[in-house]
């Protein structure tokens, strides 16, 4: 059992970077598209472990609104999420 202690200790926080990288760029990504230019995710902080959680949207001084990494990143997580339900409710139809 002690082996996978130490397996959790040094997985769990690679695997948590890697999905926020994931889902922070599958926003910073999508939520420029769907919002035609309107919104922006802010560059990621640099050294800084971004939890997903509620944010917040900032208007800038050029007009475009500004959405925290934060924010991204849990907008990322929900529509990957709900791309899984939909790709196994559409699984399990046929």
């Amino acid at each position: 059992m002690p082996l996978s202690a130490i397996a959790e200790a040094i997985l769990q926080p690679i695997v948590e970077v890697v999905l926020q990288l994931f889902c922070y760029g599958t926003a910073w990504l999508l939520v420029p598209i769907l919002t035609c230019g309107i919104v922006f995710v802010e560059p990621t902080p640099i050294l800084e472990f971004v939890k997903p959680g509620f944010g917040w949207v900032q208007r800038s001084p050029k007009g475009h609104y500004v959405m925290d990494a934060e924010l991204g990143s849990l907008i990322g997580i929900i529509f990957w999420l709900a791309v899984g339900l939909g790709t196994y409710a559409y699984s399990m139809q046929t």
